[in-house]
This record gives structure tokens, sequence and C-alpha cells, in this order.
């Protein structure tokens, strides 16, 4: 009897079909690592986006009202970038009431965008105090803008801010951050209110 083997042929066959089907699940297993990395890169950037404006609104809700002819409480810079985007920066004086700001010292809160990365950075105005500076950055803005009510019934938004000893009655911003629609958030001292 003549025992018959396989031929060339019939095992180069074999090769390519197994390396056809190692080549697929391969594939298909990378795909689906690349789609979760994604994944937690998307949700991650949405959660920093989500606790950088909590931190934002809540030292923008409680700040300091200050005293005419008293100290600084209030800066805000409007400037434009080289290609035309709006890139102010602010400088308030604030006692939060969320960690880390907290409700019994005052803040030194500055917000500018600096390339395309909105920094936020807060310092206790007691040099004394134990707390730790905060630093807090959003990646990806294209562009920052900060409108000011003015005080009193007959006040306007504007660009400018006058009286830096004084926080005006509200703050817009404007956060373009992505490919999203911008974030516009419009705080009132002691409320909130996005349209």
């Amino acid at each position: 009897m003549r025992r018959r083997g396989f031929t060339l042929v019939e095992v180069m066959i074999a090769l390519v079909v197994t390396g056809l089907v190692v080549s697929l699940a391969y594939a298909t297993t990378q795909a689906g690592v690349d789609v979760e990395g994604r994944l937690l890169r998307h949700r991650d950037g949405e959660e920093r986006a989500v606790a950088f404006r909590s931190l934002l609104t809540d030292a923008l809700r409680h700040q300091v009202d200050g005293l005419r002819g008293g100290g600084a409480v209030f800066a805000l810079a409007d400037r434009v970038t080289a290609t035309g985007a709006s890139a102010d920066s602010l400088h308030l004086v604030t006692r939060g009431v969320v960690a880390p700001l907290g409700a019994s010292a005052a803040w030194d809160v500055s917000i500018w965008l600096a390339g395309d990365t909105l920094q936020l950075e807060g310092h206790p105005v007691d040099a004394a105090s134990d707390a730790v500076p905060i630093r807090a950055r959003l990646g990806g803005v294209q562009q920052f803008d900060v409108q000011v009510l003015g005080r009193g019934l007959a006040a306007a938004w504007q660009e400018q801010w006058p009286e830096p000893d004084l926080a005006p009655d509200a703050i817009a911003l404007t956060v373009r951050h992505g490919d999203v629609a911008p974030l516009a958030l419009v705080v009132r001292r002691g409320l909130e209110r996005a349209p």
C-alpha cells in the first residue's frame, strides 16, 4: 500500500490561508485596541474639561466684591493673537466654596490662554497660608474671550473693565475647545447661568 502525503502546492496553500486568517484576526484585534484607546483619551479629555469648568465657575461665582479705592480684585486684559483669535487674560480675587479653593481664605486666580492651552493658576492671598497653589490646564483651546457686565441697572456688556478695585456683576466666557461648539458660560456672582 502506498502512503500519500501532502504535495508542496497543498502545503503552500494551507500556509497562505493560515496567514490570511492570522492577519485578519490581528487587524481586528488591533482595531479594537485603537478604538478603546481613542475612547479612553476622549473620556479623559471630557472629564478634564468638566473639572476645569467646575473650578473656573466656582472661582468666578465667589469673586470678592472689592471696595472702591481699595486693592485690585479684578483685572481683564482684552487682546487678540496674531492669528486673529481672542486671547483674553483674567485676574481676580475669589473665595471659592468648593475644594480646593475653600470658603475661608481669599485666593488670587489668573486665567489666560497660552498657545492652545487655557491655564488657571491660584495662590492664597495670605502668604503664610499652608494651602497648596492650584494649577489647572485645558489643552486644545482655540479661543478664550471674556466680556463683563458693569455694575448697576444701566450696565452693559463690555470688553474692558476700568475699575480693578471692584468686581463686575457678571462675566461671560466663550471658550472654543476642539471641534465642538464653543462653550458659552455666563456667571453672576452667587449665581450661574449657562445659555
